[in-house]
């Protein structure tokens, strides 16, 4: 077949050969063909739903600018309707979000958005057409989403002339300066989530849906909001360019696959309830983060910004293991795909804290038994113990 589908072919294993096939099961050699995600059909009610909501979704678009958790949840989202709508729906949402880009930055805000986003699409892709495995691909992926946020940071330090924070922190007055009564609103939605201080008068218009500020109450919301992004964002970047990038390439190559597989379209995709650390790599993220913590207490300055941004990957790398280990438990017991997405939901997010010490103790002490029941990964260290039979 040439449509990227599964072929399937009753044949003896020849002796030697099981290297040329990707799937052997009972006698039965499924061979994968190539895939060309261009060529695919797109989802065209899809793609138009997608496009409505993106647009509708403005204000919360705008609200991720300022958001760097928001904001690495894009590629993620892209990359999904990239494999279960098509390259047009994930082509016209970031045009949408590259010209709303534009209309807040101007041109240059054009080119960041397509900085940040382009090339992690372009390689997601070019890795699955080219049957790349999962594992190698989430680490592309996530190397090339790194990259793309160090150059789209360093194009705006060069046209800000000054540090990166300072830079997105003015920015950001000038976006909200000039937004009207959309920067308005986004501000009272803050205000009104408790993220910044409402002053005590604080009155507002509401036109077309819209609400509008007076000058004292913008210019007091629009201050904490400046000198809370200054304050966080000294920290953050760096430790959202780390944890953004390994979700965007773990969890972006699976549900760019998990799309194609919607479709019909086979794509090497190892299901959740396998995802682990493998033996001996605990010791290694353990003893690092440790040495860090240690640095950071006695040396301060870089080293705490290193401890800090090692810290956001180790917690996500064992959140993901958490919620893995729960769903080979609910998938042990026969329950659905339902129940593993609101595991994996709330592992993430509200329960995220739960989700590392799930993952830390599967880890350390196998409270699953998923290893032996699952096999090695062939990336162990054995600490000169000897390979384990």
């Amino acid at each position: 077949m040439s449509n990227g589908k599964l072929a399937y072919r009753r044949s003896p294993v020849p002796p030697g050969r099981r290297g040329f096939f990707e799937h052997i099961k009972e006698g039965i050699i499924v061979e994968k063909q190539s895939i060309s995600l261009f060529r695919q059909k797109n989802r065209w009610g899809l793609t138009i739903l997608s496009v409505v909501l993106f647009v509708m979704a403005s204000p919360l678009l705008m609200l991720s600018l300022a958001t760097p958790q928001l904001l690495m949840l894009l590629p993620i989202a892209l990359l999904w309707l990239l494999g279960a709508a098509g390259t047009v729906s994930a082509a016209v949402c970031t045009a949408v979000f590259a010209a709303l880009c534009g209309v807040i930055f101007g041109g240059w805000g054009v080119v960041h958005a397509c900085v940040f986003l382009v090339p992690t699409l372009i390689v997601s892709t070019l890795l699955v057409e080219r049957k790349t495995p999962f594992w190698e691909s989430a680490a592309a992926s996530c190397a090339a989403m790194f990259i793309s946020i160090g150059v789209a940071l360093g194009v705006m330090t060069m046209l800000a002339g000054s540090d990166v924070v300072s830079a997105i922190s003015e920015l950001m007055r000038q976006v909200f300066e000039n937004a009207g009564k959309l920067g308005d609103s986004v501000l009272v939605m803050l205000a009104q989530m408790g993220l910044l201080e409402a002053p005590d008068n604080l009155t507002y218009l509401e036109s077309s849906g819209l609400l509008a500020l007076n000058d004292a109450n913008r210019s007091s919301l629009l201050g904490q909001l400046v000198m809370m992004m200054d304050t966080m964002l000294r920290l953050e970047i760096p430790m959202q360019m780390a944890t953004g990038s390994v979700m965007a390439g773990v969890v972006g190559q699976a549900v760019l696959r998990r799309g194609l597989a919607s479709r019909g379209v086979a794509a090497d995709t190892p299901p959740i309830y396998t995802w682990r650390v493998p033996d001996g790599w605990g010791r290694v993220l353990g003893g690092t983060l440790l040495l860090l913590f240690a640095l950071s207490k006695l040396v301060g300055g870089s080293a705490l910004s290193m401890y800090y941004v090692f810290g956001g990957v180790f917690e996500r790398v064992y959140a993901l293991q958490g919620v893995a280990a729960v769903c080979y438990i609910l998938d042990q017991r026969g329950k659905g795909r339902g129940w593993k997405l609101l595991v994996f939901a709330l592992g993430m997010t509200l329960l995220s804290s739960a989700a590392i010490v799930v993952g830390i103790a599967d880890q350390a002490m196998d409270i699953t038994k998923r290893r032996e029941a699952l096999g090695r990964t062939g990336l162990e260290i054995t600490f000169g113990r000897g390979e384990e039979k």
